[in-house]
């Protein structure tokens, strides 16, 4: 590590392998070579492991072991990812699958970073004041997220992203409510949680086996491809989402009459 000196670029097999120019890669960034040329911490934990979720886990721990419940307040940012990991865990540790009989409410306010709410165990209901990276609730397995804008936005919710991409991927159960649209391949591998979101981008409930997902709000293309079971409601304002969804294995039809 650290010895770009020993390294030689090749000419390359063809006309535009040779027009690469891989001088930046092998480059010592302007360090002396008596200075060290490699990462000198021992330790190089991610921020939210050292901070954010040991400090749920801690203020936890003992209501999670005694399944007492409480409600807990907290501010978070978009370095603080996996957020609820730890607690989910904790949970799954001391009642297995069954969960909390007395829920832990988290309330929080911010921007929350990649895979809010993952794994989440039953019993764990997280609310987030604020919005949310890629990956929410991947992997959930009970409880609640919800996911709401800033008190006094001025936006419309169902115009604004509140989530990233791949959110729900791969949730046994539980459920996510959101005040606002998720991204691309929302829901994808869900076997089991109920969602309720105001839009979502293409491919969603993509490979779906089980789960009701609800988009009140516009979709984008390839809306359940590969999708094999659950049940997807969907608010066709406009009347374009037959043009949307992948008819490979899914059946829709309109629930009501013809007048809106």
């Amino acid at each position: 590590m650290g010895r770009t000196d020993l390294l030689q670029a090749s000419a390359g097999l063809t006309p535009k392998q040779q027009n690469l120019d891989l001088s930046p890669l092998l480059s010592t960034a302007g360090i002396a070579a008596d200075q060290p040329q490699t990462c000198q911490q021992e330790r190089n934990e991610p921020y939210d492991e050292a901070v954010m979720n040991q400090r749920m886990i801690g203020d936890m721990e003992e209501a999670i072991r005694n399944d007492k419940g409480g409600e807990y307040t907290y501010d978070i940012t978009n370095c603080d990812r996996s957020v609820g990991a730890r607690v989910s865990g904790a949970i799954a540790k001391h009642h297995g699958n069954k969960g909390l009989a007395n829920p832990l409410v988290v309330n929080l306010k911010g921007i929350a970073g990649l895979s809010f709410g993952v794994w989440n165990a039953a019993g764990l209901h997280m609310r987030l004041e604020g919005d949310a990276n890629d990956y929410v609730g991947k992997g959930m397995a009970g409880g609640k997220l919800v996911l709401y804008p800033p008190k006094g936005s001025s936006f419309r919710s169902n115009e604004t992203s509140i989530m990233g991409n791949t959110c729900l991927y791969g949730a046994t159960g539980g459920s996510v409510m959101a005040a606002g649209r998720a991204g691309e391949r929302f829901a994808v591998r869900n076997s089991g949680a109920h969602a309720v979101i105001e839009g979502a981008g293409d491919h969603c409930c993509e490979y779906m086996t089980g789960g009701v997902v609800t988009v009140l709000g516009a979709t984008g293309y390839n809306f359940g491809a590969g999708m094999t079971g659950g049940f997807a409601y969907v608010l066709d304002m406009d009347r374009t989402f037959v043009d949307k969804y992948n008819s490979e294995l899914v059946e829709i039809r309109r629930i009501g009459g013809e007048q809106m």
